[in-house]
């Protein structure tokens, strides 16, 4: 039968278990607060360990406004060749019924003819539905083959909780994602160098078309609100490691982003969702902001559990050698906060019949970072123990304390009967 043993332990040098405390179980486990969110969702990943720090709701349906036009941009990047030499010539059914949507537009005009890298940054800074139509156009003749488009990939990503009605991310019931499925297309973007020029570029301008002689300008709609010494903007946040991100906004969807961030050599991945504060406001930039200064400020990496650590002891039957230590095979480390945060359950055996060979499994370490786990480490016997006739006696008695009892019971019978049947002899 085993025992789960629950446990807070000091953090520093060599982690060895003090005599295990059975107090809360996992579920009890308090959440990481990193402040006041105004998003209803979100999810936080540090991406070279794959440890999850935040998870609000994160596979909730959710409606993900533009940040769809990372799926419009990734398609354009891979199916488009040579995108800084390819010429795209935009047309009124591109830009028909954008402005009737209240679409948001780069600024493109009929006639006017740009490169599908122009349309790539115009789908992405300002998050222009004018630039993400003339992709759709370009590659599938409209929209409709384009949107057929990303949900095959979506499938691809293993993003199972998404469907695309559209390519810019206007609201449509039958349009919606998660936060960890957004993760999963943020984190795939990532991996071409090419989307990662065009998030994290400030501003862009297109070379001189036929509605501005000196070039469209874009500018970022997620940097152009982060670490702005002289913010031309009302708002302005500071946060030292933020790369990049999307933003999106529809009144169904609220405030989204998805982002990513370097902090404390951590590579972090958040998307957050449905954020409103008030008006024109950057409620999930703010949050986003918030909870990478919140890790910065929280969480260090660091060993957890170090390799040939004890995590306690367990009695071994039919030995007198006596109980096995358990002891830790691996090490395992992770983004640790404080350490009254950080929880050991220790899953053992009451007991463990002999033999017991050195290195054979005993039980598991269960690590917890408030209420995520972290990870898991195998606990090893340190030492083999032998079956001996010796121990088996012990392990009897101690287990059938009767057996002693009725040892005595039946001599005393015995030495009775032996005195009886002497005296009877003797009187004969």
């Amino acid at each position: 039968m085993c025992a789960c043993l629950v446990t807070v332990l000091c953090l520093s040098g060599c982690v060895t278990s003090p005599d295990p405390v059975v107090s809360r179980e996992p579920e009890s486990y308090a959440s990481w607060d990193p402040g006041i969110l105004y998003s209803d969702y979100y999810y936080m990943i540090d991406l070279d360990s794959r440890q999850v720090l935040l998870d609000q709701g994160s596979e909730e349906q959710m409606y993900p406004a533009s940040l769809t036009k990372m799926m419009t941009a990734i398609l354009a990047i891979e199916n488009i060749p040579d995108p800084e030499n390819t010429i795209i010539t935009i047309t009124d059914e591109m830009l028909a019924g954008l402005v009737e949507a209240d679409a948001s537009t780069a600024g493109f005009i009929v006639g006017d003819e740009v490169t599908a890298m122009d349309c790539i940054y115009a789908d992405m800074l300002p998050s222009g539905a004018d630039g993400s139509r003339a992709l759709a156009f370009y590659i599938s003749g409209g929209e409709e083959g384009y949107v057929q488009l990303m949900n095959e990939k979506a499938q691809e990503l293993g993003m199972n909780s998404t469907h695309f009605a559209n390519i810019t991310g206007l609201h449509d019931d039958r349009h919606y994602s998660t936060c960890r499925d957004m993760a999963l297309l943020l984190e795939y973007c990532m991996q071409n160098s090419t989307f990662m020029k065009v998030m994290t570029t400030d501003h862009y301008a297109t070379e001189p078309i036929l509605g501005y002689y000196k070039g469209l300008g874009m500018d970022n709609a997620v940097l152009k609100y982060i670490n702005q010494e002289e913010p031309y903007y009302k708002y302005s946040f500071l946060c030292e490691g933020f790369i990049g991100g999307k933003s999106g906004f529809t009144d169904e969807a609220e405030y989204t982003l998805a982002s990513t961030a370097r902090i404390n050599g951590r590579n972090l991945l958040m998307v957050n969702a449905h954020a409103y504060k008030e008006p024109h406001y950057p409620a999930s930039i703010e949050d986003a902001v918030i909870t990478y200064d919140a890790f910065r400020n929280t969480f260090g990496w660091k060993e957890a559990v170090s390799e040939g650590s004890s995590w306690g002891s367990v009695k071994v039957r039919n030995t007198n050698q006596g109980s096995v230590e358990a002891v830790a095979e691996g090490s395992l480390s992770g983004d640790l906060p404080a350490e009254e945060n950080v929880h050991y359950v220790v899953d053992l055996p009451a007991s463990i019949d002999a033999p017991v060979e050195q290195g054979q499994v005993l039980g598991t370490l269960h690590v917890y970072v408030y209420d995520k786990e972290l990870g898991s480490v195998q606990l090893l016997a340190s030492e083999g123990r032998e079956k001996n006739i010796t121990g088996v006696i012990e392990t009897a008695i101690a287990e059938h304390p009767w057996i002693p009892v009725s040892m005595l019971v039946l001599a005393c019978i015995l030495l009775i009967m032996a005195v009886r049947a002497l005296i009877i002899d003797r009187a004969r």
